[in-house]
């Protein structure tokens, strides 16, 4: 059953007995705690601080704010689920275990949030879905254009090169019956920051119904990797060994055609380049790299030929 905004000037005399109960004889601020059965509720243009506290919610309790709430920081947000009464843009200042991350909603009557620190479910990978994040899920409800940020807790850095290498292919994914889908039309989510600290918005122009989906998390959109590998799609560039072992001085690769001009750089797994080649030729359909000064491990061979390119991963030992 959808929750009845509340009174708010019910709410705001709460609100007034609340504050003195932050508050010791001393005058020194507490953190705030909402008990079972009980109900927080803070309006959007109202002054309010826990003096950087977490504030704590029973797991029967009720954190609330009015749509277009924007209060919340990293020192001061909920450790537990909270829920938004109206419509507007608000921000649902969600936690756990000690880590802050709110969830931005354009929201169309009453929406929930609630982060869990811990991997998500498992499922398969839907239409479209090439992999999802294994580090943290969110559990949202509600009719809303969502916003969902990351940190370099997330490990977004593995989940975006492991998977094509292309920061624009993440994308909000649901859990939905076992399956875990994009929530908006592939390449329709919008991404910023980098690796480390970052954001996706799902579509802007059409709100999502979140109630269909249990768990969401972040994942990569397969549409979008295509774009990013489409050489891969016309030349059928391949790896010949992978991993290349310490004997082998280069590392080869093979391709469908005869190529000029090639141009290819190679990264290590922080996005640093640690080698590049302006003019590699491809003879009989096969190429070489020199492997030289590269140490054992993991690095990304970046193509690029003609305005397309793609990126491959390879081992070395």
């Amino acid at each position: 059953m959808v929750p009845k905004i509340p009174n708010l000037s019910i709410f705001r005399n709460l609100f007034l007995v609340l504050a003195g109960l932050l508050l010791c004889q001393d005058g020194t601020a507490q953190s705030l705690y909402v008990g079972s059965g009980a109900e927080f509720y803070l309006a959007k243009d109202m002054a309010f601080t826990t003096s950087n506290l977490i504030v704590d919610v029973d797991a029967s309790g009720i954190f609330s704010v009015e749509a277009g709430s924007n209060w919340g920081s990293s020192q001061e947000y909920v450790n537990g689920a909270i829920t938004a009464y109206g419509t507007g843009e608000t921000l649902l200042p969600t936690g756990n275990n000690g880590v802050y991350a709110p969830v931005q909603m354009e929201h169309t009557g009453v929406a929930t949030a609630n982060y869990v620190n811990s991997p998500p479910s498992i499922g398969s990978n839907g239409t479209n879905v090439d992999a999802i994040a294994d580090v943290e899920y969110w559990e949202l409800t509600g009719t809303a254009i969502v916003n969902l940020p990351w940190n370099e807790n997330s490990d977004i850095t593995s989940l975006v090169n492991d998977n094509g290498g292309s920061l624009s292919s993440v994308a909000i994914v649901g859990l939905n019956a076992g399956v875990w889908d994009l929530i908006s039309a592939s390449q329709s989510n919008t991404v910023s920051g980098d690796l480390l600290n970052g954001d996706v918005t799902s579509d802007i122009n059409i709100p999502v119904n979140l109630n269909g989906f249990s768990q969401f998390t972040f994942g990569i959109d397969h549409q979008i990797v295509l774009d990013v590998n489409d050489l891969f799609l016309t030349t059928g560039i391949n790896l010949v060994s992978n991993p290349v072992n310490a004997g082998q001085d280069n590392i080869e690769f093979t391709t469908t055609e005869e190529m000029v001009d090639l141009k290819v750089s190679i990264y290590d797994l922080n996005g640093r380049l640690m080698k590049s080649f302006d003019k590699v030729d491809v003879y009989l359909g096969v190429g070489n790299l020199p492997k030289s000064n590269l140490k054992s491990g993991m690095y990304f061979v970046k193509f690029e030929h003609e305005g397309k390119q793609g990126v491959k991963k390879v081992i070395i030992e």
